[in-house]
């Protein structure tokens, strides 16, 4: 999966892109890979409380990206949708297994797993993972190349209600399925290679995000103010995405300055949510500073009126607004929903 957006020329940047692709990777079979992109249980508004802190799997890492979708919330306005962005919706129900894309409410990434939770048998999940028929690919998509025919998965252990899946083949593992009631969890092995902590296994990220997700273990938004900030100020839309950077713009470790391209002196996160409302969509930019005094609209209004003509990624917005609230700025717009196009 990609993140292009065609028709609107919208640009996603930082969370988005390295989402989709933590999201696609979920399909270590056809029967996960149809239900991409997907969720369920309470929606896509509780998308945060599967949010871990950065160095949960003892990385170095101080920041964080994250992407969700709820395919049930896009379909529930398929009357207004192209029949492009529609097709390639309804493509990614799972038709194996009888799992209708309506009933798949939140699809979410996370740097080393990612989400599916939604109405499905669980059981014959398990029995697809454990078949040799499907022809999985290292890179997470299915594939009719029959060199990457055969590969088996085996139930290793249970936790919290999760029955836990690896590869039967691998010694250490690259991807554990954790199967739950309404619930899909995958976990990545993490090789801490940049650093001097030792890998971490990915049964155990399986658990260690299924310990947040349902225990609020090392949970994100609890324990960071400016995430906190930057969840609370962006919109439940179809679709979210959030970059909680490591260093703030234009601090030593930081990025540089660049206000073209949104890189604001400051800022320390970034989200953008698109929400559907009958035949209009909204489109929302939230910025979160590290203080209230790095807020400056006027870098933000030059933001919007370099983006806001030609190919620029702002030109298919119409009723632009800008609005700051303490240590935040957001910028919202709109567009018809007939011409929202996420290709995947």
């Amino acid at each position: 999966m990609s993140e292009d957006i065609t028709r609107r020329k919208l640009m996603r940047v930082g969370a988005g892109a390295t989402a989709l692709g933590a999201v696609g990777s979920l399909s270590g079979c056809s029967a996960i890979q149809d239900l991409i992109p997907g969720g369920g249980g309470a929606g896509i508004s509780s998308y945060s409380n599967w949010v871990y802190e950065p160095d949960t799997f003892e990385s170095d890492a101080e920041g964080i990206n994250v992407f969700a979708f709820s395919t049930k919330k896009a379909l529930s306005n398929s009357g207004n949708l192209n029949e492009d962005f529609l097709l390639s919706l309804k493509s990614n129900s799972s038709r194996q297994l009888g799992i209708r894309a309506e009933n798949i409410n939140m699809g979410m990434s996370v740097p080393d797993g990612s989400i599916v939770t939604g109405s499905f048998d669980t059981e014959s999940i398990k029995a697809e993972l454990e078949s040799s028929r499907e022809t999985p690919t290292e890179s997470g998509f299915g594939s009719n190349d029959d060199s990457t025919a055969g590969y088996e998965y085996e139930s290793e252990t249970t936790h919290e209600g999760y029955e836990i899946y690896v590869r039967a083949d691998q010694e250490e593992p690259g991807r554990a399925y954790a199967i739950g009631d309404g619930t899909i969890v995958q976990g990545n092995r993490v090789s801490n290679d940049g650093n001097e902590s030792d890998s971490v296994s990915a049964e155990d990220v399986a658990k260690g995000i299924i310990d947040t997700g349902e225990s609020g273990d090392n949970r994100l938004v609890d324990n960071n103010e400016e995430f906190k900030t930057l969840v609370d100020s962006t919109d439940k839309g179809v679709s979210i995405s959030l970059d909680l950077y490591d260093d703030e713009v234009g601090s030593e470790d930081g990025p540089d300055e660049d206000v073209r391209s949104r890189e604001f002196d400051g800022l320390i996160g970034y989200g953008q949510a698109d929400t559907f409302n009958g035949d209009t969509t909204k489109i929302q930019y939230v910025f979160v500073f590290g203080s209230e005094g790095d807020v400056n609209e006027g870098d933000i209004e030059e933001w919007v009126e370099a983006n806001d003509t030609g190919e620029g990624n702002l030109s298919e917005l119409r009723d632009i607004k800008i609005n700051t609230d303490g240590n935040t700025a957001t910028v919202t717009g709109k567009i018809d929903t007939i011409e929202y196009d996420f290709s995947y």
